[in-house]
């Protein structure tokens, strides 16, 4: 009898542990999938230049590119501020403003996540294979047809930055032109940062900075 109630107690003992480590387990695999925005390998380096896209663009003004590596304060105004605004109307050199929706993009050389069309890039690929800094910017055939063509296609404004702003990073080098960049896209007011077509600041309404291209139709 006394054998048989240790040998309960024994039993129960051990259904308690093996349940406690169960649960610290599944709070561990929890937590661990709770991390938000893991830095991708360009982030990580911590000096910028994965915004830097091979073909002139600054990630970091990407619709994509915030949507995943903004706060998390920001993201939520800035999706409050889209739906509440409503479907922009169509204006010549500007896309529509669901362009970029559901996109998640860690920047053009990150080494992480990357947009489908940033993925497919033959702009990107064909620097990759060619360019010691996987850029544009000192290739001798620069330009080429590739970056004229997307250039050309649908002639979005922040499209017509991309030979001048390889031209930048030849004079200033990457890292110098990047923190230019992140400075000249935000907000004048609030420093929040902001998108090629933001017209206004999510999180203040300042109006977008006299640096950044007009919106304005000439």
């Amino acid at each position: 009898m006394v054998n048989a109630k240790k040998e309960c107690t024994t039993r129960r003992k051990f259904c308690t542990r093996l349940a406690g480590a169960a649960l610290t387990g599944a709070l561990v695999d929890l937590k661990a999938m709770a991390i938000p925005n893991p830095k991708s390998k360009g982030e990580a380096a911590g000096n910028g230049e994965h915004l830097a896209a091979a073909c002139g663009t600054y990630c970091g003004a990407c619709e994509a590119y915030l949507a995943k590596h903004g706060e998390e304060e920001q993201i939520k105004k800035r999706r409050q501020k889209k739906s509440s605004s409503g479907p922009a109307k169509p204006m010549k050199g500007i896309p529509p403003s669901n362009w970029m929706d559901g996109l998640l993009c860690d920047g053009c050389l990150s080494g992480g996540k990357l947009a489908a069309h940033c993925q497919n890039c033959n702009i990107r690929l064909c620097a990759l294979n060619k360019q010691d800094n996987d850029r544009c910017s000192e290739c001798e055939e620069l330009p080429c047809y590739r970056i004229t063509n997307l250039i050309n296609m649908g002639r979005y404004l922040h499209r017509k930055e991309y030979l001048p702003n390889l031209k930048k990073m030849r004079e200033m080098g990457v890292q110098k032109w990047v923190k230019y960049e992140e400075e000249r896209w935000r907000c004048p007011q609030c420093g929040m940062p902001m998108s090629w077509y933001d017209a206004e600041c999510a999180g203040c309404g300042a109006k977008r900075s006299e640096r950044v291209f007009s919106l304005e139709q000439s």
